[in-house]
């Protein structure tokens, strides 16, 4: 993980870009622990995530997943990630560079901002692959999108370009892909100039009053999931 700071903002960069950013565990690991170092640096007032390469993330490394299905690696490198991700308590943002795919696309629910370049594309490839939806993403894409482009999105495995995931909601901004960083910085660093405890406080209301049910569709994901993965063994 490519860690640099831009003022008051932490940029985070996935940096596996040979296997599109996949997560495999080491990745994971680092992710988990970038995001848990600016939550205590308190010279970090907000958080850019992105990635190298061509891609923001291509999802879980394919053959991750394969051994844990098999037992031979455990899912909570993955599981840690997303909760680092979903309980920071500083303005986060995604600029997503290139390919968002399976989590690299569902990650961007639980981020306050997306911040698209024009050549990103969005894609949940659950059915493609053989598995169920992730994160909370049966309950949280639904509210983002609407239930019949969310349905869309997971039931088909299609991509979505930039600009229709922007009409859709999914993505607050699209840009040139070279102004991508440079645009995400500016608008985390508007952001962080405000009150930091008027910050935690607005990202605190944002997120408790969906979290019980993003629980829920976890648990019963997470069921489902474990329930396919036998068709991997």
């Amino acid at each position: 993980m490519l860690v640099h700071d831009e003022g008051p903002v932490r940029v985070l960069s996935f940096d596996r870009p040979d296997k599109l950013n996949a997560l495999d565990a080491a990745l994971a690991d680092r992710a988990t622990a970038a995001l848990q170092d600016a939550a205590t640096d308190p010279a970090v007032g907000a958080v850019v995530l992105t990635g190298e390469g061509r891609a923001f993330c291509a999802g879980v490394d394919l053959e991750h997943l394969a051994a844990i299905s098999e037992g031979r690696e455990s899912g909570d490198h993955t599981v840690a990630f997303n909760q680092a991700l979903r309980t920071l308590d500083k303005p986060l943002l995604a600029a997503v560079n290139g390919l968002a795919v399976g989590v690299g696309c569902t990650m961007c629910l639980h981020v306050d901002l997306v911040v698209a370049a024009w050549s990103a594309r969005f894609r949940t490839p659950f059915t493609e692959i053989g598995v169920a939806p992730e994160v909370g993403s049966s309950v949280l894409l639904p509210q983002q999108v609407g239930y019949q482009r969310a349905a869309w999105m997971l039931l088909s495995s299609e991509w979505v370009e930039a600009t229709t995931a922007a009409e859709w909601g999914l993505v607050f901004r699209v840009v040139p892909d070279d102004e991508l960083l440079e645009r995400s910085v500016e608008l985390a660093t508007t952001i962080a100039a405000r009150n930091p405890g008027s910050l935690r406080a607005v990202k605190r209301t944002l997120r408790d009053w969906r979290e019980p049910a993003v629980r829920r569709a976890e648990r019963a994901e997470n069921e489902e999931f474990r329930a396919l993965l036998e068709d991997w063994r």
